[in-house]
């Protein structure tokens, strides 16, 4: 027959996988041992090693007020703190189960009893299958712990120590020299108190682990996913860390307290969190938020000026990105801004718009979508497109990012080499004020392929340029490392490339047989001329099967 009703409770069979409650690391035990002293009012721990049973002891002792009824030491979720704790903590009465399956003798003062009493527990005593005796004992106040110690406790107490007792509200004394501590929120940029809570904003903090502690429980840290914000060119977040003082909200997932409870709580102290660093923005002389950034400020009624009105100056983008400037910030002269394209469209722009004079009237700046929608940045002028038209006979060409060159079209020298650049008033307004044309000497167009084998080279008729200088705009626009694993090195995939973008430019410059003539030069020069000793010279005939060397008679 089925139960009419049904309610929560604890089955004996849960006693049976205490052992499983906690980890069974020596950071576990120190975090509990401690928070329970501290519980009971205790003045300063003491940890030191000893013997005991000729096997190594962890001992740790307090001045607390002790453990009055023993009965709650192996009674799971039970204890005797006050009320006034539980409302403010909300202890499990698990905290001593972090000792499950060690050996430990507990020596305790109760003031009910006026007296101090002492349990040894053996491992399978955790069990429950095994009473454990209760004796009367000399001790007068606290409570002191003999654990026997696994061998790799023993290897891990000193740093587990000194981390426990980092931002534990009381001294820990270490085999009787007490422990440095800090304030958690020591190197904070500014702090603000909050229901129980310290709020530490920081900003350029130093490199921390994927998922740092960000919340200090009395000196248990926790990771916590909280509220960050970023300004735009700052290398760093700001980000909050959270000292908890007296917030019964917000709530430890038991037993082990390693992460926070979602709750409404932790809820709203993220909503706190985002409001704090705001405000702590606000504080200083300017910002770089970007505009959804800043117009949540507004939405937590934090006001804030508007983002400080500079941009990076424009600088092309090459194929490979580890080449990529960083401009100098522009702020108090006239800015134009220039949209991103592929990096052939704008290594090959850069011809014209980065000659001295200003080209475009304006400095042009890099484009900085973040901060759509503040007034200084939509008001600004900016280039709306580049593209190319290349005249070659009676045929035009045109190249952009959305116009590739017939597959066909072969590279070569061409009658002229145009850059066309439209200019808007605004943001505000899509239509061009202006269209603005630039000859160039020379184009490389990638034509959408991935390498200078898919690329068309164009070089205007009677341009004067240096087979260097195009190889070298093929490299800007064209190279990039493979970085597969069966693949060469990014010096040999380099070198490499710069031979062929050499060989290719001195055909295209120079002809099939100037160019030959070259790359047999730098073949030389690479293989060859460092073998000759520096007072002899050498005499060498080569034709396709035939090599003669003779050394030339001294002068």
């Amino acid at each position: 027959m089925l139960p009419s009703t049904i309610s929560a409770r604890i089955s004996q069979d849960a006693i049976t996988k205490v052992t499983r409650l906690f980890n069974g690391t020596i950071t576990d035990v120190l975090n509990e041992m401690l928070q329970n002293s501290r519980r009971a009012r205790s003045t300063g721990i003491d940890v030191d090693i000893a013997q005991f049973d000729g096997q190594p002891t962890l001992l740790i002792s307090d001045d607390g007020s002790g453990i009055d009824d023993p009965t709650t030491i192996l009674t799971l979720g039970q204890s005797d703190w006050g009320a006034d704790l539980v409302r403010r903590e909300d202890p499990a009465g698990m905290g001593v189960f972090s000792l499950a399956g060690q050996r430990v003798r507990i020596r305790s003062f109760s003031s009910s009893a006026a007296q101090g009493w002492q349990a040894d527990i053996s491992a399978d005593a955790w069990l429950g299958s095994v009473p454990v005796a209760v004796e009367p004992c000399e001790i007068t106040r606290g409570t002191a712990f003999l654990i026997a110690m696994p061998a790799a406790w023993a290897q891990q107490l000193d740093g587990a120590i000194k981390d426990a007792a980092l931002y534990y509200p009381l001294p820990v004394r270490f085999r009787g020299r007490e422990l440095p501590r800090a304030d958690f929120l020591s190197k904070a940029h500014r702090v603000e108190d909050w229901n129980g809570c310290r709020i530490g904003i920081f900003r350029d903090h130093e490199h921390e682990p994927p998922h740092p502690p960000r919340i200090n429980f009395h000196g248990v840290k926790v990771p916590c996913h909280l509220p960050t914000v970023s300004e735009i060119d700052a290398p760093h977040k700001w980000i909050a860390k959270i000292d908890i003082v007296d917030a019964p909200t917000l709530q430890l997932v038991l037993p082990a307290r390693k992460e926070m409870v979602e709750n409404a709580a932790l809820d709203d102290l993220r909503l706190e969190i985002e409001a704090a660093i705001y405000r702590t923005i606000a504080l200083e002389a300017q910002h770089r938020l970007s505009f959804a950034s800043w117009t949540r400020a507004g939405e937590l009624d934090i006001i804030l000026a508007e983002a400080a009105p500079w941009l990076e100056s424009w600088k092309p983008t090459s194929a490979e990105g580890y080449r990529n400037e960083i401009g100098r910030h522009v702020a108090d002269e006239p800015m134009i801004i220039m949209p991103a394209h592929e990096p052939d469209i704008e290594q090959c722009a850069a011809q014209a718009l980065l000659q001295e004079g200003l080209p475009l009237g304006y400095q042009p700046v890099r484009a900085e979508r973040s901060l759509e929608g503040y007034s200084w940045y939509d008001e600004l002028p900016r280039v709306t497109g580049l593209s190319f038209t290349i005249n070659r006979g009676d045929h035009q060409f045109s190249y952009d990012e959305e116009h590739m060159l017939p597959t066909e079209t072969l590279s070569g020298r061409v009658a002229d080499i145009r850059l066309i650049v439209p200019i808007a008033r605004s943001g505000k307004y899509d239509d061009p004020i202006a269209l603005l044309g630039f000859s160039l000497d020379m184009l490389v167009c990638r034509n959408d392929g991935s390498d200078l084998d898919d690329a068309i080279i164009f070089v205007r008729e009677g341009a004067s340029v240096k087979p260097s200088s195009l190889a070298w705009l093929m490299e800007l626009c064209c190279f990039w490392h493979n970085d597969d694993s069966d693949c060469n090195s990014w010096d040999t995939q380099h070198r490499d490339f710069e031979r062929y973008a050499r060989n290719l430019a001195n055909k295209l410059l120079l002809g099939e047989e100037e160019a030959l003539l070259e790359r047999i030069r730098n073949a030389v020069r690479e293989e060859i001329l460092w073998l000759i000793p520096k007072d002899r010279k050498i005499e060498l005939s080569a034709s396709y099967n035939d090599l003669s060397l003779s050394f030339a008679s001294p002068a």
